[in-house]
């Protein structure tokens, strides 16, 4: 099959959607199809190609420009980029691709449909007002909810995010997991010898962007608590973002720094490491624009025990209780307690990472994945006949 992604965003802009869409395209083309995919040449600054080939997949970047955070705004989308290919595959949100194709083609398009919008319930530490919240996701669910109805299947990632979305609630449910390509992970783990003597019990960490929706302040909020358990925790933070300097002030306010580790950005290598070497990783999201949660598999794929937010799509990804555990979102003391569950009893934890890289092996294979999107495919191209 020749297989037309169209995606908002895409490398090297950086996030849940855009690394689902390479993974998947790349699953694909291993399986012997053909994938383009068509983005935007957001964030311009960077200054991607308008053409290249990527591990065997071909993308193409429109010119675009950002409105707001997170809304990209092409010219007029030209409907005979889609000429050509069988299946058009439309990632939300944003929508405009998936207005532009959506009933208009007479290839079958099929929906990947990530998350609901929503507004984060704080930028830069400061709240945003319950009303604003409530007016944008009104408005957003009800255009969701327009465009979902005209494609030909939609699916998402967990069926507990599906049944509690004010918009897939509304259509059948079907649900595909993300996948992982843990044989890149287990290679750089051989590469830097990394072994289960490696595994540091004192070491717990976040990783993610720093963002009012990942909730790494009420990790901060915690670690007081672990603290005063276990002095020596050393807490390790993955990643940049807008709420960077609302956190650094929380870790001065509680005198905490010297347990503190801040990374950035980091390399590949260096994800692996950390993962692997830490006792437990924590996930502690606090709204819809979670819905799966990637990092999760790589906690897994590395052999780390995970401490989440019960919130719908991540509450579904570990094998609660023996890969990891769920404690209620926003809450600060259950994360500390969850936490020093683990480093009180660190051969539960390091044998909860062990059975997260057995999940990873058979539930998460990007192999398995990738033959279940095929076959929705295959049922799409036979209700257009």
């Amino acid at each position: 099959m020749k297989v037309l992604m169209l995606v908002p965003y895409f490398y090297p802009h950086t996030g849940g959607t855009e690394k689902y869409v390479k993974d998947l395209s790349t699953a694909l083309v291993l399986a012997g199809h053909e994938v383009t995919i068509i983005s935007t040449n957001l964030p311009a600054d960077k200054k991607a190609p308008a053409e290249e080939m990527m591990g065997g997949v071909k993308v193409k970047r429109l010119p675009a420009i950002n409105l707001f955070s997170y809304l990209p705004c092409t010219w007029p989308f030209d409907l005979k980029l889609t000429e050509g290919y069988d299946i058009v595959h439309v990632h939300v949100p944003s929508f405009g691709f998936a207005r532009a194709v959506a009933g208009k083609i007479k290839q079958p398009v099929v929906m990947t449909y990530h998350c609901d919008i929503t507004v984060s319930e704080k930028y830069f530490g400061i709240p945003m007002p319950q009303w604003f919240v409530a007016a944008v996701e009104r408005f957003s669910n009800f255009y969701a909810r327009r465009v979902a109805s005209r494609v030909d299947i939609l699916y998402n990632t967990t069926e507990t995010y599906a049944k509690s979305s004010p918009v897939l609630q509304h259509f059948p449910i079907r649900s595909i997991p993300i996948g992982i390509f843990h044989d890149k992970i287990d290679e750089m783990q051989q590469k830097i010898g990394l072994t289960p003597d490696k595994k540091k019990k004192n070491q717990i960490l976040f990783l993610g962007r720093l963002a009012g929706n990942k909730g790494c302040d009420y990790m901060i909020k915690a670690m007081p608590e672990i603290l005063s358990k276990f002095p020596d925790t050393k807490l390790l933070i993955c990643g940049e973002g807008e709420e960077k300097a609302h956190i650094v002030s929380l870790i001065k306010q509680f005198g905490i720094e010297k347990s503190i580790q801040f990374y950035g950005v980091i390399t590949f290598e260096q994800l692996v490491e950390i993962y692997y070497t830490s006792l437990v990783y924590v996930f502690p999201s606090i709204n819809r624009l979670e819905a799966f949660g990637i990092v999760q598999l790589e906690a897994m794929a590395n052999n780390t025990a995970i401490i989440a937010s019960d919130i719908p799509g991540p509450n579904a990804v570990m094998d609660v209780g023996r890969t990891g555990v769920l404690v209620p979102k926003q809450d600060s003391d259950a994360i500390a307690k969850a936490v020093i569950d683990m480093l009180a009893n660190p051969q539960k934890a390091i044998e909860m990472g062990i059975a997260g890289r057995k999940l990873v092996d058979t539930k998460y294979d990007w192999g398995t994945i990738g033959q279940q999107v095929i076959n929705v495919y295959k049922e799409a191209l036979a209700k257009k006949k």
